[in-house]
C-alpha cells in the first residue's frame, strides 16, 4: 500500500510544473493532477473523438488548473478542457468535475449522466458520498478519495486495481 501512494503522489507531481523552493501545490493544480491521473487509470468504452473531454459546469471552471491538462495527452490523445453549458455538453465528455455532487444530480443532467460512460468527479466539502463515481475531499491537508466502483461498472468503465487501492473507501 505504502508503494501504491508513492507511485500515485509520483504520478500526480509529474503532471506538476516543477518549481525550486516551492512546497506548497496550489490546490486548482492538485485538481488537476487528480482528475488527470484518475483518468489514466481508467478505462473507457471504444470512443470516435479526437480528442480527451475534461468537463465542468461555469462555475466550476475556475477551480482548476485547465492550462495543465490541457499540455497532457489520455491514451494518446490531447485534453481539451469544456464547458458545459447544454444538456448535449455532456455528451461529448469522458470526464465530469463539480465542486458539489449534488448540483448535477438534482438536475436537467442527472438522467443522461446515468446512462453515459462519463467519469464523474465531485469534491464534496461536507461530507463524502457516493452520488458520483470519485469523490474527493480535502482532510488535514490531505487529498483523500472514494470511489463508487459500483457506478463505475454500470457505465462500462473500468477502474484499474492499483486505483481502487488507493481510495479510503470502494463502495
Amino acid at each position: 500500500m505504502k508503494h501504491l501512494n508513492h507511485t500515485f503522489c509520483s504520478l500526480a507531481l509529474l503532471v506538476l510544473p516543477v518549481q525550486a523552493n516551492t512546497i506548497l501545490v496550489d490546490e486548482r493544480d492538485m485538481k488537476a493532477a487528480l482528475i488527470y491521473n484518475f483518468s489514466i487509470y481508467t478505462a473507457w468504452p471504444e470512443a470516435n473523438s479526437n480528442s480527451f473531454n475534461v468537463c465542468t459546469f461555469e462555475d466550476d471552471q475556475e477551480n482548476i488548473n485547465t492550462s495543465l491538462l490541457e499540455s497532457k495527452k489520455i491514451n494518446g490523445k490531447p485534453i481539451h478542457f469544456e464547458v458545459i453549458r447544454d444538456v448535449a455538453d455532456i455528451q461529448n465528455c469522458q470526464v465530469l468535475y463539480v465542486e458539489e455532487a449534488r448540483q448535477i444530480y438534482h438536475s436537467k443532467y442527472s438522467q443522461l449522466i446515468d446512462k453515459l460512460a462519463i467519469l464523474t468527479i465531485s469534491e464534496n466539502s461536507h461530507r463524502l458520498n457516493n452520488s458520483s463515481i470519485i469523490n474527493i475531499k480535502l482532510e488535514n491537508k490531505k487529498y483523500n478519495f472514494t470511489i463508487n466502483n459500483q457506478a463505475a461498472k454500470q457505465l462500462n468503465l473500468l477502474l484499474s486495481s492499483k486505483l481502487l487501492r488507493l481510495a479510503s473507501k470502494v463502495y
